[in-house]
């Protein structure tokens, strides 16, 4: 039998999300997105936090949350259960979440856990990408103002 770092699986879900939401999407939205979920996920359970989820209908966080489904369904069939095979549409997954995740308490539990610490790591990416798109606005405008004072000095 394999031995799965629950961890590692955490980290690289994270990560993913954080690279699947890197074109186009202001890494401040996908932090708001992904805390929100995450508080949903922490207070009311795996069921209302994917509802959250297949409930944005802003053009900005739709792709955030497609993303953030994607990736977290992709850690079931690591634990021995298959999602349903189109995650777009909201009843199948939701099913699939009553029948093979909640009716389990030991699963429901380690889903749980894995999603909470998934989110909390994605979090953190999305932070560390909002800083680092600062920093380098911040550098690209004072490198302007120098380039325009080099220009009004003779």
């Amino acid at each position: 039998m394999t031995r799965l770092d629950l961890d590692w699986l955490a980290a690289q879900t994270a990560q993913n999300i954080i690279k699947n939401t890197t074109d186009g999407q202001d890494p401040d939205d996908v932090d708001n997105l992904l805390t929100k979920a995450l508080g949903i996920l922490q207070e009311n359970g795996i069921y209302a936090a994917f509802l959250y989820l297949y409930s944005r209908t802003r053009e900005r966080e739709q792709p955030i949350a497609e993303q953030a489904r994607a990736a977290l369904l992709a850690t079931t069939p690591k634990l021995g259960l298959t999602p349903p095979p189109d995650i777009r549409a909201a009843t199948p997954v939701l099913d699939f979440l009553t029948n093979q995740i909640c009716q389990d308490l030991d699963i429901l539990l380690l889903f749980k856990q894995l999603w909470e610490q998934t989110l909390i790591y994605a979090r953190y990416g999305a932070k560390a990408r909002s800083v680092e798109k600062k920093s380098r606005e911040e550098a690209a405008r004072k490198a302007q103002e120098k380039a325009e004072k080099a220009q009004v000095q003779p």
